[in-house]
């Protein structure tokens, strides 16, 4: 079921990328409802990965790949369901297209769906490869430490780069004396700075994450 609605939404849904490129009319309608349906498959999958989590016979022992592949799904319902159902209407998008809406969007979607599936796929993979079933604990610590620094921090510029959206799409787009493009970048700076100085703390964890795989300890022991 869950493969099935993500079909049938994801490939009529791509329809919200015809909006404004000169195709028929029509794509407006097909683009906007089956797109805002999107998120409903995006939320089964989370609430399926968490119940095969908590059902599981076997605690295994990579914690922390286990952590990425739950969390691909919650930033995966959020950017991609979430965040694009916020502007995915035609009437909205209008508004919003090509605005740090659509950045936010993206920002917070890509993560989820695709740079932490590559994450989890990695941390489960780099101890299998060294012949072992998980890093030591003192490493998947380590590691989690990351998921949660990198995670924090891109749920926080997702934050910040819709806020500039916002204001974005006032001053330039939906007020009665829209401002040229580039006095709007002016307004909308200091949530620029913002975003920045969350990137860095992303980046930092980032870095300990490649860390944590050249750290040695006691080898992590499956439980039955």
């Amino acid at each position: 079921m869950i493969i099935t609605l993500t079909l049938i939404t994801g490939i009529i849904g791509t329809g919200h990328h015809y909006f404004w490129i000169g195709t028929p009319e029509y794509w407006q309608w097909w683009g906007s409802v089956f797109s805002a349906l999107e998120p409903i498959p995006f939320f089964a999958m989370t609430v399926f990965a968490f119940n095969m989590v908590n059902r599981r016979r076997r605690e295994h022992p990579n914690k922390a790949a286990t952590l990425w592949a739950l969390g691909t799904g919650v930033m995966a319902f959020l950017g991609a369901g979430v965040w694009g159902f916020l502007h995915t209407l035609a009437p909205v998008n209008y508004f919003t297209h090509g605005t740090q809406i659509t950045a936010a969007h993206g920002h917070m979607a890509f993560y989820g769906a695709y740079a932490m599936v590559v994450l989890c796929m990695i941390s489960y993979a780099m101890p299998v490869l060294r012949g072992r079933a998980a890093n030591s604990n003192k490493s998947q610590v380590m590691e989690m430490w990351s998921f949660w620094l990198m995670t924090i921090s891109m749920v926080f510029i997702t934050l910040f780069l819709t806020a500039a959206g916002i204001l974005q799409v006032w001053l330039q787009r939906f007020n009665d004396t829209p401002l040229p493009f580039m006095q709007v970048q002016d307004q909308i700076s200091l949530f620029y700075w913002m975003r920045e100085w969350t990137g860095v703390v992303f980046l930092i964890g980032l870095v300990v994450y490649i860390a944590s795989f050249f750290v040695k300890g006691e080898e992590a022991v499956a439980t039955a």
